[in-house]
Parts: C-alpha cells; structure tokens; sequence
C-alpha cells in the first residue's frame, strides 16, 4: 500500500509539472532533500520538495518561486488534521528553502521564494463540502516573515487543467495572458499566468488569427487581434453585464475578435449562455450596437464533473 501511494504520488508530481508549464512555470527542482536549518522549531532534520517551480510576475518584477507540495489520498484520509499537518510542513520547507545551501547549484536567478501551493487530490470521490470547510478552519501559526500558502483540491486542479488543454487546442502558439494594470499604465502581455490568475474569477488574454486574402493574383495574411476574457464565475445575466463592463474598461472592444469563455458549472449554463449572452447586452444602460455583436464568439471550457453536453460556441 506503501509503495503503491508513493507511486502515485510521483504521478501527481508529474501531473503537477505538466500542468505548469503549460501556464509557462519553469521546474527547477524535483524531489529534492535540504536540511532543516531550524531544528527545534521546526522538530526535524530535512525537508524534502515535491516541487519547486518558478516563472516571470511582472507585478513583483522578478520571478516568483513556488515550493508544490503534492497529496494524493482518498477522501477519508483527507481530514483537518492532516491539512493543518501538511500546510505547517509546507511553510517549515519554504523558511528553510530561502537559505538553503542545496539549491544553490540550481539555477534560481532572481527568484523569490516566499509562495507555496499545496495540491491535494483525492482519487477516488471528492467531498468539494466539506474539504472548503476543512480550509474554512486550517490553523496557522503566526510567523516572523511572511509567507503566502495557496492550496489546491480536486475541483481547482481539474478547471486548471480544462483550462490548459482549452489553451493548447483552440489557440495559437501567439496565444498571450494579459495582465492588467493596478496603476493605469499600459497592460503587458505574457506567456505566464500567475498565481493569483489561477486562483481569479476573471483571466484576460489575446491571441492572433490570420485571414487569407488575395489582390493582384498576390496572396498575403492579414493579422486580426482577438482579446479574449475567461470566466470562471458563476454564469448568470448580472456576470454578462460585469464581463461587459470590464471588456470596455479595457478597451477591448476595438478588437477584431471579442472572445467570451465560460466554465459550466451545471448541464444548463451552457444553453443558458447561448440563449441570454448577446440578449442580455442588447438590454444593458449602454446597448451593444449590431458591429460589435457580429464580432463576439462565445466558446466553453470543458468541465469534466458534468455528463456531456453540446459545448459548441457561436
């Protein structure tokens, strides 16, 4: 039994950095071993990572690094002492990582490592209830520096990787996340998606399609920009209309393309999109004109804790 957990295990371990990387995250390390530079405190004599992965946050303007501490159990092993035991063994590992001398013959550059993410899956039924009321009662103690602790279960690690493979099979290799600006400034664009994105209702990106055309027996591509907002919330009209607001306080709306993508939660959201979208934009204070609803798309993430259903687009 032993043997076959660790096996599995590793195979999230894998999972992991697959998942990752497909949001642009780099694996600097992997099963690795350090010393605990705070024995007493911490009550042992090593650390091992599962992971530990870093990439480019332009809002902290160097890379973020991130220790990925992987749990694979059955949901009945899942429980409020174990996650309290495993979030307090995931900051322990992060204080001693940031000084610790094995991984200085990796290639760390300016990374700052102060971030964990704690990945929890439970293979066999996930219990989505009562694991947020786990998280609703972790216990944290106080420390002298700060360090941020994001977990992961079942539900988070099957929408990122929808997400992921929505990335890599209905878009270009031009395909970019956006990252908005908290200053005014000019947005950026980026092949990372940050943290903070993965854990956000709202995600912006662009991507690229060319359009064939032909004049004087000459053919050429003409470029056309799509900018792009994946949803994550709950679908309802009063979401379209927020969708709405923030695609114009981007100025987003002068694109070729307007891409909508939402994540059903239900069998119904689906249809519910594709019968109140456009409708309920003709309704709004400030109504769409017809240019601007001939250049929406709307498109799905496939959610796979729903039985099949039509996910085509308009």
């Amino acid at each position: 039994m032993g043997e076959q957990a660790n096996k599995i295990g590793k195979k999230l371990e894998g999972f992991g950095e697959k998942l990752f990387s497909g949001f642009g995250w780099s694996e600097i390390a992997r099963d690795t071993e350090i010393q605990c530079s705070r024995k007493y405190q911490h009550n042992k004599q090593t650390h091992g990572l599962d992971l530990l992965m870093n990439f480019n946050n332009p809002y902290m303007r160097c890379n973020q690094g991130i220790v990925v501490e992987c749990k694979n159990r059955q949901m009945r092993s899942i429980n409020q002492a174990e996650l309290d035991k495993w979030l307090e063994e995931l900051i322990n590992a992060i204080e001693c990582a940031q000084s610790a001398p094995e991984l200085q013959d990796f290639d760390m550059g300016n990374t700052m490592l102060n971030t964990g993410l704690l990945l929890v899956h439970a293979n066999d039924s996930f219990n989505s209830e009562l694991f947020n009321k786990y998280l609703c009662n972790l216990k944290v103690h106080s420390r002298r520096n700060p360090i941020n602790v994001f977990i992961a279960g079942n539900d988070e690690i099957d929408r990122w990787n929808s997400l992921r493979n929505k990335i890599e099979k209905d878009f270009t290799s031009e395909f970019q996340f956006i990252y908005p600006s908290i200053e005014g400034s000019n947005m950026e664009l980026g092949n990372y998606l940050t943290i903070n994105q993965l854990y956000s209702k709202y995600i912006f990106a662009q991507d690229m399609k060319y359009i064939e055309k032909t004049e004087s027996g000459t053919s050429y591509k003409v470029p056309q920009v799509r900018k792009i907002i994946i949803s994550f919330d709950e679908i309802s009209k009063g979401n379209f209309k927020y969708m709405w607001s923030m695609f114009k306080a981007l100025q987003f709306q002068d694109a070729k393309e307007l891409v909508f993508v939402f994540y059903p939660r239900k069998n119904s959201d689906v249809e519910f999109v594709k019968d109140n979208f456009i409708n309920t934009l003709y309704q709004i204070q400030q109504p769409i004109t017809e240019n601007i609803a001939s250049r929406i798309k709307i498109e799905f993430i496939d959610n796979r804790s729903l039985s099949p259903v039509d996910m085509g687009g308009r």
